[in-house]
């Protein structure tokens, strides 16, 4: 039976590994499992929250079947961390407004009551329809590969390589 140390409390969903066999098990809701172990065996006890433990075993030193794994809590600090967004508001709005905008053109079919509008498109990545929207761009302007690619262009200007 797996149980911690402070309480004596059953540990659930304990994972226990023979180590000499590589069968493993795990603990019951009352902490309690059984598996076939070798004479001279190690077990691996483990747990979210507790320290892993190694138990080695003898056939001389298991008595019963009522064997007790006292197990110790583990507690982890963890440093304060301040989270931030990406940009404030005002980066981004200013971003937002800085986006080329590209006029249409407007051509008139056969029929003169239909209008079709075909918009400029710059030469970067159009969709299937060789339209870029805001959305498009503003993913572009964002995603972690287009900032990578900015950032070594940039850095290829400063040392003078071609890009």
């Amino acid at each position: 039976m797996v149980v911690s140390v402070d309480s004596l409390s059953p540990i659930p969903n304990a994972h226990i590994l023979s180590e000499l066999s590589y069968y493993g098990t795990t603990s019951d809701s009352d902490g309690r499992f059984s598996m076939l172990i070798r004479n001279n065996d190690t077990l691996r006890i483990s747990n979210v929250g507790f320290v892993t433990k190694l138990l080695p075993i003898n056939y001389d030193s298991i008595n019963s079947n009522n064997y007790l794994i006292m197990m110790e809590r583990d507690t982890i600090m963890l440093q304060e961390v301040d989270v931030f967004p990406y940009l404030d508001y005002n980066t981004v709005k200013k971003i937002v407004s800085e986006i080329p905008v590209e006029k249409p053109f407007i051509l008139k079919g056969v029929n003169d009551d239909i209008e079709q509008v075909i918009y400029q498109t710059p030469k970067k990545i159009p969709d299937d329809k060789g339209i870029i929207s805001p959305i498009q761009t503003l993913y572009n302007r964002f995603n972690k590969k287009e900032r990578l690619k900015r950032k070594m262009e940039r850095n290829r200007r400063k040392l003078g390589e071609p890009t």
